[in-house]
């Protein structure tokens, strides 16, 4: 760090090994770069220590006028944090969460189209689905559909052929096609049923050594399976999804109420007991009816893909509360909470 200013210098050696974000500045005071970290102190000083491969980063070090950190009590909190200045202010270094108006919808066609799907950025119906941020994906899954007709459903399977050249489908096929689409975006069953189609159909092509045919239902179903853990709004589970999840702190725990994918209430507490979480729960209950509505499922998307990241991770108990959790499951999740 020798030739790194001395008041930046002092202030990476006072920065704490604990999570928050950091925001580095020019000499203008501009907020150029907004980062999250689980230990702010090694990441901060990473940035002067290392010798950069990207010129991007090399241009924003140079830059680097003054840093600021916000500390926070878990790394869920730091990337929630993170996630929201940089949709406030769009740094110039930043390109991850600044634009929701990339994120788009996929939508099948209502009228007999050459294409059964179609990329819309704006939700305008029931046949819309998503919001989604691969558009590569959903291009895939334009141009197999496309190629794929008519699809037919079956005892225990969905029927379809693959033709590499499109042809215009006749109205009551292009219908019956539509609806078994429909069926499949909408139903989780009848999802997981397609995907076993197409596990079929790869398998079959390797074996006839068509391994470009093979590769082809291979990505597919990478591409629906992208849909099934994004696609929020499941027709055929309509129901609130309440979710508790805690983390275990240094100094105590932090419990967090989720719905429907997004967080309404936090708290930090300095021991944990059955009662405390269940009058905690009650206050997430409370609180369902005052959450303040979203603007925009886009610009939501981002904050309940992180959320629901972190609650995969093995680090974090997690209680799906549905109408109200029994004792066992409590005392499970505690004993989670304290391993």
């Amino acid at each position: 760090m020798a030739n790194i200013p001395k008041h930046l210098i002092e202030k990476i050696r006072d920065i704490p090994a604990k999570p928050g974000i950091y925001q580095m500045k020019d000499s203008y005071g501009n907020v150029i770069y907004i980062g999250k970290s689980k230990t702010l102190k090694s990441r901060v000083r990473s940035y002067f220590s290392t010798q950069h491969e990207w010129n991007k980063i090399k241009r924003m070090v140079f830059h680097i006028h003054d840093i600021n950190i916000i500390l926070t009590d878990t790394h869920l909190e730091a990337q929630l944090l993170e996630c929201a200045l940089i949709k406030k202010i769009k740094p110039l270094y930043n390109s991850q969460f600044k634009n929701d108006k990339k994120y788009c919808y996929l939508k099948i066609e209502e009228s007999n189209s050459p294409t059964p799907l179609a990329i819309v950025h704006e939700k305008e119906d029931e046949f819309c689905f998503g919001p989604y941020r691969n558009k590569n994906a959903l291009l895939g899954l334009i141009d197999f559909f496309k190629k794929s007709y008519p699809i037919l459903k079956s005892i225990g399977e969905y029927q379809f052929t693959y033709k590499i050249l499109p042809h215009p489908l006749e109205l009551k096929e292009f219908e019956r096609n539509r609806s078994n689409l429909m069926e499949i975006f909408t139903l989780k069953d009848s999802m997981e049923t397609f995907l076993k189609t197409l596990e079929k159909k790869m398998n079959l092509a390797a074996a006839d050594y068509q391994f470009e045919t093979a590769s082809i239902y291979r990505d597919i179903g990478n591409y629906i399976k992208y849909l099934y853990e994004n696609n929020m709004h499941k027709q055929d589970d309509l129901s609130p999804k309440r979710v508790l999840m805690g983390e275990a702190l240094e100094n105590g725990y932090k419990l967090f109420y989720v719905l429907n994918g997004n967080l309404i209430l936090k708290k930090k507490f300095e021991r944990i007991t059955e009662e405390e979480i269940n009058q905690f729960i009650l206050l997430g209950k409370t609180m369902e009816t005052k959450a303040p509505q979203k603007k925009s499922e886009k610009s939501q998307l981002d904050f309940k893909a992180i959320i629901n990241i972190e609650m995969q991770e093995d680090s974090k108990a997690i209680l799906d509360l549905g109408d109200w959790p029994t004792t066992s499951e409590v005392n499970l999740f505690v004993k989670k909470l304290n391993r």
